[in-house]
């Protein structure tokens, strides 16, 4: 290859790795396997060490994946947190151990075996017993502080044993614990059952749903998915939480002081002193990975010995004492025999595969998800097509890619749908979107979510009705619309199949209360396109009535906070709608507005003349009283906004137990900071406490 050939092909590889890496790090999106990834990055690294005029310090091939977020404060690592050497060969394994053993001039030397947890890399620090700091991997130098959510995790205690300190062979005031989040299968499965009763689109996979739980800005959500933890490195920390030396000879004793701290650790730490030893721990570890409740995708295997961990150093990317060795990824060869279209609350239509069943990772699979016409289109997926489908790390399957040589020239593409197949109407594309919408809110597939949606719990809240309810409604024609769930009959309900009396009152009895709804909560239920559980709250704070709701102009709704012209544009386009009137119209004659609506929450912020009214506040560290997110609704609903980041404009800090870097900024800014007494005690002044 030709040097300027080169250059071309490294900048081509280092654009798709990161490409790859945001979706995988920052959407969740992932569109290839590991270790396709990884293909391409030791592509990279060939091109790099044939060409080294070319390398840089920011190649992929030189820097960890990063997933910050701009919604949270970062904060630096006390040392950096790498990443691992990746391998799906067994003979890299023997590699590795040739290479160590000649590293140090020593043979037999003792390595552990454990298991690669499909999670979220997560580090928590802990001073004088207390959890003061919770970081994610970030680019590995910094990550975001998520202490509120980390403690809520199983395994993630606030305090420690007053005996905690009998964990380590020498004197310690702080240490760091770091391990991997991750969401148990069987919760997992729980959480999906859920949303898909409440109309909810499912959670992709267990480690796209722990990465987005941990980025939750309401801890109440945190708390409810349920995450679990493994941890497997622990370190003493000095008074600037800088990583101080380690006081452990080796990976097994670290492995029993976390267990001595009640930090969860797994249950699978084997050892050994030969290729041939290890690899039948690789053996047993992956034998036993379909009976565990946890993803896995692979195995660690370690040098054991602290000093000889030294000796070997690292790179700037991953230790040379470490090995991740990959599982390879379950797929199966079917048969693609037609795409279906699915449409779902919103009117975006999802192509499905429907498949020849094929037995994939102990289930039957019959249909893979295609996500969109982008992807099916990238791919070339066509009907007729031999597919590989793949689980690896997914629960929902997803066609990987098509065997392009074994086609016929009989297969068929499947085009963008033109008109919605469940009412005809015609189809729209919002230009920078890939999704394509069934725009009419009276589609039968729109109108099954929606009502699903319209008696969720963040909406209408309606006890006994769920997604099984509504389909049944549905199918027996007593419902159409929302308004229709207003004029149910009690004794048509109590006659309906696996029904009774006190079922049909019940459900009676929650659309009666429907009616007394916040109003921003009846915002929500109506559900516009792109107005969320916030954004519901910010229209209900400044419009007061669903007609002054009605007649807002895009202007006017472009200037409110958190919402902007693309979607100030986008909620008089439904209102102002043909089926959007009629929605509004027929909830309207079912008498579930009011002509001002009186329990508004957040409207009176509007309003509000008290210390917080039209300040801006930071929350820091936890509060014993109450939640992250109800002190945000108390804020709100006495005029105040919350911010993530202190400024000179902040009016003031709240600062709960465990405050980090945000507390530092507002004494070196010298912005006032309240205790969590000043804090309620000015909540108090205030009036209402907000659901406190």
């Amino acid at each position: 290859m030709d040097r300027d050939t080169a250059r071309r092909e490294i900048t081509r590889l280092r654009g798709e790795l990161l490409r790859h890496r945001d979706l995988y790090y920052n959407r969740g999106d992932a569109e290839i396997s590991d270790a396709e990834y990884d293909a391409l990055e030791r592509r990279l690294a060939e091109l790099e060490a044939a060409f080294p005029e070319f390398a840089s310090a920011d190649s992929p091939t030189a820097t960890v994946g990063a997933d910050a977020d701009q919604r949270f404060e970062s904060a630096p690592h006390s040392r950096p947190m790498l990443s691992l050497q990746n391998s799906y060969d067994r003979d890299e394994v023997a590699a590795f151990v040739d290479r160590v053993e000649k590293a140090l001039d020593i043979t037999g030397v003792l390595c552990t075996v454990e298991p690669k947890i499909d999670g979220v890399a997560l580090a928590v620090r802990y001073r004088d017993g207390r959890l003061s700091l919770a970081l994610t991997r970030g680019d590995g130098a910094q990550g975001d502080v998520i202490t509120a959510n980390a403690a809520t995790i199983a395994g993630v205690p606030r305090e420690l044993p007053a005996s905690w300190r009998t964990a380590f062979p020498a004197p310690v005031d702080a240490f760091e614990a770091r391990g991997e989040a991750y969401l148990g299968l069987a919760r997992f499965r729980a959480l999906n059952a859920d949303r898909e009763a409440a109309g909810l689109e499912v959670l992709a996979n267990p480690r796209n749903a722990t990465a987005g739980t941990l980025k939750t800005l309401d801890t109440d959500e945190v708390a409810r998915r349920g995450l679990s933890a493994f941890f497997y490195q622990l370190f003493p920390l000095d008074a600037d939480d800088r990583a101080a030396d380690d006081v452990f000879a080796g990976h097994q004793a670290e492995m029993t002081a976390l267990a001595q701290l009640g930090l969860p650790t797994n249950p699978f730490l084997q050892t050994g002193r030969s290729v041939a030893e290890i690899e039948a721990h690789l053996a047993a570890l992956e034998a036993a990975r379909a009976t565990l409740d946890y993803q896995i995708d692979g195995a660690v295997i370690k040098v054991d010995s602290r000093e000889w961990q030294e000796a070997l150093s690292a790179t700037a990317k991953a230790p040379r004492w470490g090995l991740a060795y990959k599982f390879a990824a379950e797929e199966a060869v079917t048969l693609l025999h037609a795409i279906t279209l699915q449409v779902g609350r919103t009117g975006v239509i999802t192509p499905v595969a429907e498949l020849e069943p094929v037995q994939l990772a102990g289930t039957t699979v019959a249909r893979a998800t295609l996500h969109n016409w982008e992807e099916m289109e990238r791919k070339d997926i066509r009907v007729g097509d031999r597919v590989v489908v793949v689980k690896g790390g997914d629960v929902i399957p997803k066609v990987l890619r098509v065997v392009v040589e074994a086609r016929t020239g009989g297969e068929h593409a499947v085009p963008r749908p033109a008109r919605c197949p469940e009412c005809g109407e015609p189809t729209r594309q919002v230009e920078g979107e890939v999704a394509v919408r069934c725009v009419n809110p009276l589609c039968p597939a729109v109108m099954a979510g929606r009502l699903r949606h319209f008696v969720g719990r963040d909406a209408c809240d309606v006890e006994g009705l769920g997604g099984r309810s509504i389909e049944q409604f549905l199918e027996e024609g007593l419902v159409a619309t929302p308004g229709d769930l207003f004029r149910l009959d009690r004794d048509v309900l109590a006659a309906l199949p696996g029904w009774g009396e006190k079922s049909a009152d019940r459900v009676l009895a929650g659309l009666e209360k429907a009616r007394s709804r916040p109003w921003a909560a009846k915002i929500f239920a109506l559900g516009i396109p792109q107005v969320g559980a916030s954004t519901a709250r910010t229209l209900a704070a400044r419009f007061h009535g669903i007609d002054a709701l009605l007649a807002a102009t895009a202007d006017e709704l472009a200037e409110l906070r958190d919402i902007g012209p693309v979607v100030g544009e986008a909620i008089p386009a439904f209102l102002a709608s043909a089926p959007g009137r009629r929605l509004v119209d027929d909830l309207r004659d079912a008498g579930f507005f009011r002509e001002q609506e009186d329990v508004p929450d957040t409207a009176a912020a509007a309003d509000a003349t008290g210390f917080f009214a039209g300040g801006t506040f930071v929350l820091t560290g936890t509060l014993a009283g109450m939640t992250r997110g109800r002190a945000q609704q108390a804020i709100e609903v006495r005029g105040g906004k919350v911010a993530g980041s202190v400024s000179k404009k902040t009016t003031a800090v709240i600062a709960g137990e465990a405050a980090g870097s945000k507390l530092d900024k507002a004494r070196e800014l010298g912005v006032p900071v309240l205790d969590e007494a000043a804090f309620l005690a000015r909540l108090d002044e205030d009036g209402s406490d907000g659901g406190r």
